[in-house]
Protein backbone atom coordinates (compact mmCIF):
# COMPACT_ATOMS: atom_id res chain seq x y z
CA UNK A 1 0.00 0.00 0.00
CA UNK A 2 1.21 3.84 -0.80
CA UNK A 3 2.20 5.18 2.17
CA UNK A 4 2.77 8.79 0.52
CA UNK A 5 2.84 9.97 -2.81
CA UNK A 6 6.59 9.99 -4.36
CA UNK A 7 7.19 12.53 -7.24
CA UNK A 8 7.49 9.84 -10.36
CA UNK A 9 10.66 11.30 -11.46
CA UNK A 10 12.34 10.22 -7.72
CA UNK A 11 10.48 7.10 -8.04
CA UNK A 12 11.22 6.12 -10.97
CA UNK A 13 15.24 7.34 -10.28
CA UNK A 14 14.72 4.91 -6.98
CA UNK A 15 13.43 2.20 -9.02
CA UNK A 16 15.93 2.28 -11.34
CA UNK A 17 19.11 2.69 -8.69
CA UNK A 18 17.22 -0.49 -6.09
CA UNK A 19 15.83 -2.92 -8.68
CA UNK A 20 16.72 -2.05 -12.05
CA UNK A 21 20.27 -1.72 -12.08
CA UNK A 22 20.78 -4.36 -10.39
CA UNK A 23 18.72 -7.10 -12.60
CA UNK A 24 20.58 -5.39 -15.69
CA UNK A 25 24.08 -6.03 -13.98
CA UNK A 26 23.32 -9.75 -13.38
CA UNK A 27 23.12 -10.61 -16.52
CA UNK A 28 24.65 -8.02 -18.69
CA UNK A 29 27.66 -6.47 -16.47
CA UNK A 30 29.51 -5.05 -19.68
CA UNK A 31 26.63 -3.40 -21.14
CA UNK A 32 27.18 0.45 -21.85
CA UNK A 33 23.74 2.26 -21.39
CA UNK A 34 22.02 5.12 -20.53
CA UNK A 35 19.09 4.78 -17.74
CA UNK A 36 16.63 7.59 -17.86
CA UNK A 37 13.57 9.76 -17.40
CA UNK A 38 12.67 12.32 -20.34
CA UNK A 39 9.88 12.81 -22.61
CA UNK A 40 6.17 13.77 -21.90
CA UNK A 41 4.68 13.58 -18.86
CA UNK A 42 3.98 15.46 -15.99
CA UNK A 43 6.56 14.03 -14.05
CA UNK A 44 9.56 14.52 -16.49
CA UNK A 45 8.58 18.19 -15.63
CA UNK A 46 8.24 18.04 -12.06
CA UNK A 47 5.20 18.96 -11.78
CA UNK A 48 2.69 15.83 -11.01
CA UNK A 49 1.03 15.62 -7.90
CA UNK A 50 -1.40 12.98 -6.18
CA UNK A 51 -3.61 13.42 -9.28
CA UNK A 52 -1.25 12.81 -11.98
CA UNK A 53 -1.43 9.02 -10.76
CA UNK A 54 -4.57 8.18 -12.38
CA UNK A 55 -3.11 7.57 -15.75
CA UNK A 56 0.22 6.89 -17.76
CA UNK A 57 2.19 7.78 -14.38
CA UNK A 58 3.98 5.08 -12.60
CA UNK A 59 7.10 2.95 -12.14
CA UNK A 60 8.84 3.37 -15.57
CA UNK A 61 12.11 4.76 -17.50
CA UNK A 62 14.38 4.33 -20.59
CA UNK A 63 17.31 2.76 -21.27
CA UNK A 64 19.20 3.84 -23.99
CA UNK A 65 21.87 1.03 -25.78
CA UNK A 66 24.00 1.58 -28.92
CA UNK A 67 22.36 -0.25 -32.26
CA UNK A 68 25.24 -2.70 -32.47
CA UNK A 69 23.63 -4.14 -28.41
CA UNK A 70 19.89 -3.15 -29.64
CA UNK A 71 19.94 -5.37 -32.50
CA UNK A 72 22.25 -8.16 -30.08
CA UNK A 73 20.19 -7.69 -27.04
CA UNK A 74 17.00 -6.23 -27.38
CA UNK A 75 14.61 -9.34 -26.72
CA UNK A 76 16.95 -10.47 -24.31
CA UNK A 77 16.75 -7.38 -22.20
CA UNK A 78 13.09 -6.98 -22.52
CA UNK A 79 12.63 -10.88 -21.69
CA UNK A 80 15.22 -10.90 -18.66
CA UNK A 81 13.34 -7.74 -16.97
CA UNK A 82 9.67 -9.22 -17.54
CA UNK A 83 10.78 -12.12 -15.43
CA UNK A 84 13.09 -10.87 -12.88
CA UNK A 85 11.34 -7.60 -12.05
CA UNK A 86 9.28 -8.29 -8.93
CA UNK A 87 5.38 -7.28 -8.96
CA UNK A 88 5.55 -4.12 -6.53
CA UNK A 89 7.75 -1.53 -5.41
CA UNK A 90 7.70 0.80 -2.95
CA UNK A 91 3.84 -0.12 -3.07
CA UNK A 92 3.27 0.64 -6.72
CA UNK A 93 2.91 -2.15 -9.13
CA UNK A 94 5.65 -2.69 -11.95
CA UNK A 95 3.18 -4.35 -14.22
CA UNK A 96 0.97 -1.82 -16.73
CA UNK A 97 -2.02 -2.76 -18.66
CA UNK A 98 -1.84 -3.21 -22.10
CA UNK A 99 -2.66 0.48 -24.32
CA UNK A 100 -6.29 0.67 -24.24
CA UNK A 101 -6.93 1.52 -28.21
CA UNK A 102 -10.39 2.83 -27.15
CA UNK A 103 -9.00 5.03 -24.66
CA UNK A 104 -6.10 7.26 -26.32
CA UNK A 105 -4.07 4.02 -25.57
CA UNK A 106 -3.96 4.97 -22.06
CA UNK A 107 -1.72 2.72 -19.70
CA UNK A 108 -2.27 2.04 -15.88
CA UNK A 109 -0.39 -0.06 -13.26
CA UNK A 110 -1.97 -2.98 -12.29
CA UNK A 111 -1.49 -5.51 -9.84
CA UNK A 112 -0.63 -8.90 -10.44
CA UNK A 113 0.65 -11.86 -8.41
CA UNK A 114 2.04 -14.25 -11.43
CA UNK A 115 3.08 -14.36 -14.62
CA UNK A 116 5.08 -12.03 -16.27
CA UNK A 117 5.48 -8.31 -15.98
CA UNK A 118 4.33 -5.99 -18.59
CA UNK A 119 6.75 -3.75 -17.54
CA UNK A 120 7.51 0.03 -18.84
CA UNK A 121 11.02 0.26 -19.19
CA UNK A 122 11.11 0.63 -22.46
CA UNK A 123 14.68 0.76 -24.70
CA UNK A 124 15.72 2.45 -27.74
CA UNK A 125 18.97 3.35 -29.44
CA UNK A 126 19.28 7.39 -29.18
CA UNK A 127 18.81 7.64 -32.43
CA UNK A 128 15.95 6.07 -32.49
CA UNK A 129 14.55 7.84 -30.15
CA UNK A 130 15.82 11.39 -31.63
CA UNK A 131 13.94 10.41 -34.46
CA UNK A 132 10.45 9.76 -32.84
CA UNK A 133 10.78 12.75 -30.69
CA UNK A 134 11.87 15.42 -33.12
CA UNK A 135 11.39 13.77 -36.18
CA UNK A 136 15.07 14.39 -37.63
CA UNK A 137 18.10 12.00 -38.83
CA UNK A 138 20.68 14.16 -37.17
CA UNK A 139 21.65 17.42 -35.17
CA UNK A 140 23.41 19.45 -37.93
CA UNK A 141 20.17 21.80 -38.34
CA UNK A 142 19.95 24.79 -40.74
CA UNK A 143 18.01 27.64 -39.05
CA UNK A 144 14.79 26.88 -40.80
CA UNK A 145 15.01 23.46 -39.30
CA UNK A 146 14.68 25.17 -35.70
CA UNK A 147 11.99 26.75 -36.55
CA UNK A 148 10.04 23.60 -37.34
CA UNK A 149 10.50 22.32 -34.04
CA UNK A 150 8.16 22.19 -31.48
CA UNK A 151 9.12 23.87 -27.94
CA UNK A 152 7.02 21.26 -26.06
CA UNK A 153 8.90 18.48 -27.71
CA UNK A 154 12.48 20.05 -27.06
CA UNK A 155 11.74 20.56 -23.38
CA UNK A 156 10.99 17.16 -23.22
CA UNK A 157 13.92 16.11 -24.51
CA UNK A 158 16.20 18.13 -21.99
CA UNK A 159 14.00 17.85 -19.17
CA UNK A 160 13.33 15.24 -16.69
CA UNK A 161 16.99 13.63 -15.41
CA UNK A 162 19.10 11.23 -16.57
CA UNK A 163 19.78 8.39 -13.67
CA UNK A 164 23.17 6.25 -14.92
CA UNK A 165 25.18 6.59 -18.11
CA UNK A 166 28.14 4.72 -19.52
CA UNK A 167 27.11 5.83 -23.23
CA UNK A 168 27.48 9.21 -23.44
CA UNK A 169 25.36 9.83 -26.53
CA UNK A 170 22.22 11.42 -25.27
CA UNK A 171 23.58 13.62 -22.82
CA UNK A 172 25.44 15.46 -25.68
CA UNK A 173 22.08 15.59 -28.20
CA UNK A 174 20.55 17.02 -25.01
CA UNK A 175 23.22 19.43 -24.86
CA UNK A 176 22.74 20.29 -28.31
CA UNK A 177 19.04 21.28 -27.51
CA UNK A 178 19.62 23.13 -24.20
CA UNK A 179 18.17 25.96 -26.17
CA UNK A 180 17.45 27.74 -29.06
CA UNK A 181 20.83 29.35 -31.31
CA UNK A 182 21.11 32.93 -31.17
CA UNK A 183 19.69 34.12 -34.42
CA UNK A 184 16.80 31.72 -34.10
CA UNK A 185 16.25 32.95 -30.73
CA UNK A 186 16.27 36.97 -31.68
CA UNK A 187 14.20 35.82 -35.15
CA UNK A 188 11.38 34.28 -32.09
CA UNK A 189 11.68 37.84 -30.41
CA UNK A 190 11.35 39.68 -33.04
CA UNK A 191 8.02 37.41 -34.39
CA UNK A 192 6.20 37.75 -30.94
CA UNK A 193 6.59 41.63 -31.37
CA UNK A 194 5.35 41.83 -34.54
CA UNK A 195 2.05 39.88 -33.31
CA UNK A 196 1.64 42.11 -30.34
CA UNK A 197 2.17 45.03 -33.57
CA UNK A 198 -0.89 43.36 -35.69
CA UNK A 199 -3.17 43.66 -32.24
CA UNK A 200 -1.92 45.93 -29.83
CA UNK A 201 -4.67 48.90 -30.52
CA UNK A 202 -7.45 46.07 -30.91
CA UNK A 203 -7.94 45.76 -27.12
CA UNK A 204 -9.03 49.28 -26.47
CA UNK A 205 -10.63 49.75 -30.00
CA UNK A 206 -13.07 46.79 -29.26
CA UNK A 207 -13.75 48.34 -25.89
CA UNK A 208 -14.17 52.10 -27.22
CA UNK A 209 -17.35 50.55 -29.07
CA UNK A 210 -19.00 48.64 -26.33
CA UNK A 211 -17.41 45.22 -26.93
CA UNK A 212 -16.46 44.43 -23.84
CA UNK A 213 -16.46 40.36 -24.45
CA UNK A 214 -14.30 41.26 -27.94
CA UNK A 215 -12.15 43.99 -25.62
CA UNK A 216 -11.26 41.04 -23.27
CA UNK A 217 -10.67 38.17 -25.42
CA UNK A 218 -7.93 40.71 -26.96
CA UNK A 219 -6.77 41.19 -23.80
CA UNK A 220 -6.36 37.80 -23.29
CA UNK A 221 -4.44 37.54 -26.44
CA UNK A 222 -1.96 40.02 -25.95
CA UNK A 223 -1.62 38.18 -22.53
CA UNK A 224 -0.39 35.12 -24.24
CA UNK A 225 1.63 36.93 -26.44
CA UNK A 226 3.32 38.63 -23.62
CA UNK A 227 3.90 35.41 -21.57
CA UNK A 228 5.67 34.00 -24.73
CA UNK A 229 7.87 37.27 -24.91
CA UNK A 230 9.15 36.69 -21.37
CA UNK A 231 9.45 32.55 -21.81
CA UNK A 232 12.17 34.22 -24.45
CA UNK A 233 13.66 36.58 -22.40
CA UNK A 234 14.40 34.31 -19.83
CA UNK A 235 15.51 31.75 -22.30
CA UNK A 236 13.09 28.96 -21.25
CA UNK A 237 11.03 26.43 -23.74
CA UNK A 238 7.46 27.26 -23.71
CA UNK A 239 5.36 24.03 -22.29
CA UNK A 240 2.17 23.35 -23.48
CA UNK A 241 -1.14 24.91 -22.72
CA UNK A 242 -1.97 22.70 -19.66
CA UNK A 243 1.58 23.88 -18.15
CA UNK A 244 1.79 27.27 -19.61
CA UNK A 245 0.95 29.65 -17.01
CA UNK A 246 2.31 27.04 -14.31
CA UNK A 247 6.01 27.50 -15.60
CA UNK A 248 5.26 31.22 -16.81
CA UNK A 249 5.24 31.79 -12.82
CA UNK A 250 8.39 30.21 -11.99
CA UNK A 251 10.43 32.19 -14.80
CA UNK A 252 12.45 35.35 -13.38
CA UNK A 253 10.55 37.92 -14.88
CA UNK A 254 7.10 36.37 -13.56
CA UNK A 255 7.35 37.72 -10.36
CA UNK A 256 6.70 41.30 -11.38
CA UNK A 257 4.86 40.51 -14.87
CA UNK A 258 2.44 38.08 -13.13
CA UNK A 259 0.73 40.61 -11.00
CA UNK A 260 0.05 42.59 -14.05
CA UNK A 261 -1.31 40.18 -16.31
CA UNK A 262 -3.80 38.89 -13.50
CA UNK A 263 -4.64 42.68 -12.73
CA UNK A 264 -5.37 42.88 -16.44
CA UNK A 265 -7.70 39.63 -16.37
CA UNK A 266 -10.27 41.40 -13.68
CA UNK A 267 -9.69 44.91 -14.59
CA UNK A 268 -13.86 45.97 -15.73
CA UNK A 269 -12.14 49.36 -17.18
CA UNK A 270 -11.08 48.87 -20.94
CA UNK A 271 -9.01 51.70 -20.40
CA UNK A 272 -7.62 50.46 -17.21
CA UNK A 273 -6.62 47.12 -19.03
CA UNK A 274 -4.88 49.71 -22.05
CA UNK A 275 -2.79 51.26 -19.17
CA UNK A 276 -1.82 47.86 -17.83
CA UNK A 277 -0.99 46.14 -20.96
CA UNK A 278 1.51 49.36 -21.28
CA UNK A 279 3.33 48.86 -18.34
CA UNK A 280 3.60 44.84 -18.79
CA UNK A 281 5.26 45.81 -22.61
CA UNK A 282 7.72 48.68 -20.94
CA UNK A 283 8.23 45.97 -18.63
CA UNK A 284 9.06 43.33 -21.35
CA UNK A 285 11.44 46.26 -23.01
CA UNK A 286 13.60 46.76 -19.93
CA UNK A 287 14.23 43.62 -19.30
CA UNK A 288 14.90 42.96 -23.07
CA UNK A 289 17.55 45.74 -23.05
CA UNK A 290 19.44 43.97 -20.17
CA UNK A 291 20.25 41.25 -22.83
CA UNK A 292 21.93 44.24 -24.95
CA UNK A 293 20.31 42.53 -28.48
CA UNK A 294 19.83 45.82 -29.85
CA UNK A 295 20.75 49.89 -28.99
CA UNK A 296 19.04 50.46 -25.62
CA UNK A 297 14.85 51.31 -26.49
CA UNK A 298 13.15 53.64 -24.79
CA UNK A 299 9.39 53.76 -24.96
CA UNK A 300 6.00 55.13 -23.41
CA UNK A 301 2.82 55.10 -23.29
CA UNK A 302 0.82 57.50 -25.84
CA UNK A 303 -2.35 57.72 -27.72
CA UNK A 304 -2.92 55.75 -31.01
CA UNK A 305 -2.99 58.08 -33.42
CA UNK A 306 -5.94 60.44 -32.27
CA UNK A 307 -8.09 58.03 -30.80
CA UNK A 308 -8.92 57.27 -26.84
CA UNK A 309 -6.74 54.19 -26.46
CA UNK A 310 -3.46 54.15 -25.20
CA UNK A 311 -0.28 51.96 -26.77
CA UNK A 312 3.03 51.94 -26.99
CA UNK A 313 5.52 52.77 -29.84
CA UNK A 314 6.08 49.28 -31.17
CA UNK A 315 7.69 50.18 -34.11
CA UNK A 316 10.35 51.16 -32.42
CA UNK A 317 11.12 47.76 -30.98
CA UNK A 318 10.86 46.15 -34.17
CA UNK A 319 12.87 47.96 -36.48
CA UNK A 320 15.73 48.07 -34.18
CA UNK A 321 15.58 43.90 -33.68
CA UNK A 322 14.91 43.53 -37.51
CA UNK A 323 18.91 45.14 -37.40
CA UNK A 324 19.77 42.36 -35.03
CA UNK A 325 18.66 39.48 -37.58
CA UNK A 326 21.32 37.62 -39.54
CA UNK A 327 20.80 35.47 -43.12
CA UNK A 328 18.44 33.52 -43.65
CA UNK A 329 16.08 34.34 -41.41
CA UNK A 330 16.81 38.20 -42.23
CA UNK A 331 14.96 37.45 -45.37
CA UNK A 332 11.60 35.70 -43.74
CA UNK A 333 8.50 37.39 -42.52
CA UNK A 334 8.45 37.78 -38.84
CA UNK A 335 5.87 35.42 -38.42
CA UNK A 336 7.20 33.00 -35.83
CA UNK A 337 8.25 29.58 -35.69
CA UNK A 338 5.76 26.75 -36.21
CA UNK A 339 3.80 26.78 -32.50
CA UNK A 340 4.29 30.84 -32.70
CA UNK A 341 1.68 30.43 -35.85
CA UNK A 342 -0.20 27.49 -34.57
CA UNK A 343 -1.39 26.84 -31.60
CA UNK A 344 -2.64 22.91 -30.46
CA UNK A 345 -4.46 22.24 -27.02
CA UNK A 346 -2.18 18.68 -26.80
CA UNK A 347 1.03 20.61 -28.67
CA UNK A 348 1.92 19.85 -31.76
CA UNK A 349 4.03 16.62 -32.99
CA UNK A 350 7.36 17.63 -34.86
CA UNK A 351 5.96 15.15 -37.91
CA UNK A 352 2.98 17.38 -37.99
CA UNK A 353 5.12 20.82 -37.73
CA UNK A 354 7.26 19.52 -40.42
CA UNK A 355 4.66 20.20 -42.94
CA UNK A 356 4.69 24.08 -41.81
CA UNK A 357 8.12 23.84 -43.79
CA UNK A 358 6.36 25.32 -46.61
CA UNK A 359 5.41 28.96 -45.20
CA UNK A 360 9.71 29.47 -45.02
CA UNK A 361 10.24 28.49 -48.64
CA UNK A 362 11.00 31.37 -51.10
Amino acid sequence: MVSEFIPGLKLSEMFFDEVVKKIIESEFPYLRYTAALIGSGSEVFGLDDIVSSDHHWGLRLYLFIDSKSYDAHYDSLIKLLRTKLPYKFRGHSTHWSFPDPDDSRNQFPQFINEGEVNHRIEIFTVSEFFKKQLNLENTDLTDIDWLLLPEQKLLELTSGKIFYDTLGELMKVRDKFTYLPENVWKYKILSEWEHITQEIAFAGRTGEVGDELGSKIESSRLIRYIMRLAFLLNRKYVPYEKWFGTVFSKLKIAEKLEPLLLAIFTEEDWKQRDTLLCEAYILLVKEQNKLEITLKIIVEPLPFFNRNMTIIDIQKIIDELKKAIKPPLDSIPPIGSVDQLLEIGGGLSAKFAEKARIFYEK
